[in-house]
C-alpha cells in the first residue's frame, strides 16, 4: 500500500472508510481500487449500476463513505444508478457520488448534476482528484 498522499499542507488519510465503486471494466477497476485503497479506503466493487444499487441497498444505512460511479456501464448506466440512490428511502441517500467518466461535456456534467450526484472526477483518474473531491465533499 502506498502512503497517503498529500495534497497541498493537508494529508489525506482515509483509513479505513468504506467506498462503494461501479466500474464495468475490470482494467480500470482494477486501477481504481489501488488508488482508493491508497488513500487508506476499503473498496467495494460492482461491475454495473444495477449490482452497485443492489450492494448499497444490501449495506446497514451508513456503511459507504461515498460512491464512485462510472457513467457508462450495461445493465443500467451510473445517472440512473445515482437517481435510484437518491430516491431510495434510506437515511444515508444522500451518501456523496462522484461520477468517473471519459465524458467531459458542459452536457455531460450537467446530467450527472442533475441526476444528484456530488462531484465529477474525469477520467484517466488520478490520485491527486480523487483525494481533493473527497475532501471537498466530506470535509475530511
Amino acid at each position: 500500500m502506498l502512503a497517503p498522499h498529500k495534497t497541498g499542507e493537508t494529508t489525506a488519510d482515509f483509513t479505513g472508510k468504506r467506498v462503494l465503486l461501479a466500474e464495468d471494466n475490470a482494467l480500470n477497476a482494477e486501477i481504481a481500487v489501488e488508488l482508493l485503497q491508497s488513500i487508506g479506503l476499503k473498496v467495494d466493487w460492482a461491475e454495473d449500476g444495477q449490482k452497485a444499487v443492489e450492494m448499497f441497498e444490501k449495506t446497514a444505512p451508513g456503511s459507504y463513505f461515498a460512491v464512485f460511479m462510472d457513467m457508462q456501464m450495461p445493465v443500467m448506466d451510473g445517472v440512473e444508478a445515482t437517481r435510484r440512490i437518491r430516491a431510495s428511502d434510506r437515511p444515508d441517500h444522500d451518501v456523496p457520488i462522484f461520477a468517473m467518466t471519459a465524458n467531459t461535456f458542459a452536457a455531460d456534467r450537467k446530467k450527472c448534476y442533475d441526476a444528484g450526484m456530488s462531484g465529477y472526477i474525469p477520467k484517466p483518474i488520478d490520485l491527486e482528484t480523487i483525494t481533493h473531491v473527497l475532501e471537498e465533499e466530506t470535509g475530511e
